[in-house]
């Protein structure tokens, strides 16, 4: 009764406009005076919530996918894309999605690959007669992506909290998130063969080349970055400033359409970002330690262990709550608050922790996609010009084959998941 009060109250403040992180600040200040902690607690909690290395990447990789999406280079991957799957009939909405796939393997956050590819491709594809739900919708399921292909702001911010390998997280996101993009892509055609929707240019290897040429700079980020940390030459933290230096040579000396006004502007508006998701990271921090500090987890573990749950049963009941928490929560702060809680019976249970990773990130990905606080649905919304019910409606089947992702991840993590990273080591 005392964590649902708790979870009861931080949704009350948050449903009356109180910003995530001072709710969480304020409900873990109010567990301290409860039992008589010394505040001063907070602030120190508040430093420790980020004083990690690994979290350097964070802002590091959110300014990389800044640079790169304001370097304009959607458009050369839009045009790869185009070749490779632009005969299919719905052509553009399988070329949306796989254009996020590649973006995904630069920027990190599921908004920056929405803002770059959804401000490219949304207005040709309603143009060619796609309706302008469907086109909204595919553009804000792909950009799922972003978070599950690595590199993946949520999978660095997991990994410094579990304590697990942030390599070993990018490795196991490869084929969960391929597997999402080819799921993505045949509901966009079942869809498109219903409604008619066009087809683009027949396959052209010639110009299938040429494309690649133009977008083979784009391209070698994501390379860099894998390669570099799966084989062991750097560290994902370093990795961020590679791919930060990389992102201002290609767009400055190669595209030359990062000129240094938009640098700063882009310097600006990833400082902003990693602002305030530091700042969310911090505040939740300190409400995780009050979580283990007065015990809370107990009360949710005492039950797990007397029903003898199997692990897949278990991550089944923790993914449904995850997802409906994350209807109305941040996800980092879904993180912070739901996995404190949870994770004694991770370790009872003898789960794989790279495996409970990705269903956290996967169950992150779906919460962007629901209202009322989908952040995904709100940018796609205002660059559609779509209202958002009309949007949910519309990104049903995409969500429904979300849903069938995670349970494949769920159920068979040894293909899904652990099969790269062990075959690597790590």
């Amino acid at each position: 009764m005392e964590l649902l009060l708790i979870l009861c109250i931080l949704l009350g403040l948050i449903g009356i406009g109180l910003p995530i992180a001072f709710a969480l600040v304020c409900i873990a200040i109010g567990i301290f005076w409860m039992g008589d902690i010394d505040q001063l607690i907070v602030a120190q909690r508040l430093y420790r919530g980020v004083q990690s290395f690994p979290l350097l990447a964070v802002p590091l990789f959110i300014l990389a996918g800044q640079i790169m999406s304001r370097s304009g280079i959607s458009g050369h991957l839009i045009e790869f894309a185009k070749t490779l799957v632009g005969q299919m009939r719905g052509g553009l909405a399988a070329v949306n999605v796989v254009t996020s796939m590649f973006f995904a393997g630069m920027s990190g956050t599921s908004m920056s690959d929405t803002a770059a590819v959804g401000g490219m491709i949304i207005d040709p594809m309603i143009k060619r007669g796609y309706s302008r739900p469907f086109t909204a919708a595919v553009t804000a399921a792909s950009s799922t992506i972003g978070i599950i292909i690595p590199p993946s702001v949520p999978m660095v911010i997991l990994g410094a909290y579990l304590g697990i390998s942030t390599g070993a997280l990018f490795a196991a996101g490869l084929m969960a998130g391929v597997l999402l993009g080819v799921a993505l892509i045949i509901v966009a055609w079942i869809i498109s063969v219903r409604e008619g929707y066009p087809v683009e240019a027949p396959f052209n290897g010639k110009r299938m080349l040429v494309a690649f040429g133009k977008a083979l700079p784009a391209l070698l980020m994501p390379a860099i970055i894998l390669g570099g940390i799966l084989g062991g030459i750097f560290t994902p933290t370093e990795a961020s400033a590679v791919a930060v230096v990389y992102g201002i040579f290609v767009g400055m000396f190669y595209y030359r359409t990062l000129k240094l006004r938009v640098l700063y502007q882009t310097f600006c508006e990833a400082a902003v970002l990693s602002g305030a998701v530091m700042l969310v990271t911090a505040t939740a921090h300190v409400m995780g330690f009050a979580f283990t500090f007065e015990q809370l987890a107990d009360s949710i573990l005492a039950p797990l262990a007397k029903m003898d749950m199997s692990p897949i049963l278990f991550l089944i009941m923790l993914s449904a709550i995850m997802i409906i928490a994350g209807t109305f929560l941040d996800g980092i702060a879904m993180i912070f608050i739901i996995v404190p809680l949870f994770l004694p019976a991770v370790k009872l249970l003898g789960i794989d922790p790279i495996h409970f990773g990705m269903v956290v990130v996967l169950c992150w990905g779906i919460g962007q996609q629901t209202p009322p606080v989908g952040a995904a649905l709100f940018i796609t919304s205002v660059i559609a010009k779509v209202d958002i019910l009309t949007l949910t409606r519309a990104n049903l089947p995409f969500i429904a084959v979300m849903f069938l992702v995670l349970g494949a991840v769920i159920a068979f993590p040894n293909q899904l998941v652990l099969l790269i990273p062990r075959a690597l080591g790590l």
